[in-house]
């Protein structure tokens, strides 16, 4: 909230682990299984598998809301997109608009 002027916007867009008791799992599998694996063979980088502990540690989208509030930050919407495995955080610091 510091770095961005009052009324300006913050858009944060995250991987964080899938959703749902139906596709929740698949997507899952997906997220931690498949996806590490392209991105290291397309990069050529074995770093890549980073992205599977991350994803894991990165805080649930209403923990991380809450984060965004207790920075004071407005949140303005939280949308998630394929199955949840992506979440799309925008939100608003108080203030006049720039």
């Amino acid at each position: 909230a510091r770095v961005v002027r009052p009324g300006g916007r913050i858009a944060i867009l995250e991987l964080s682990e899938p959703q749902g008791r139906i596709s929740g799992p698949a997507a899952r599998l997906y997220v931690h299984h498949v996806v590490p694996r392209v991105g290291a063979l397309l990069s050529g980088a074995r770093e890549y598998r980073y992205l599977e502990r991350s994803i894991a540690k990165f805080p649930a989208p209403a923990e991380f809301a809450a984060m965004m509030e207790a920075a004071g930050i407005d949140v303005v919407s939280v949308r998630r997109f394929s199955f949840g495995a992506c979440c799309l955080f925008v939100g608003q610091v108080p203030g006049a608009r720039a």
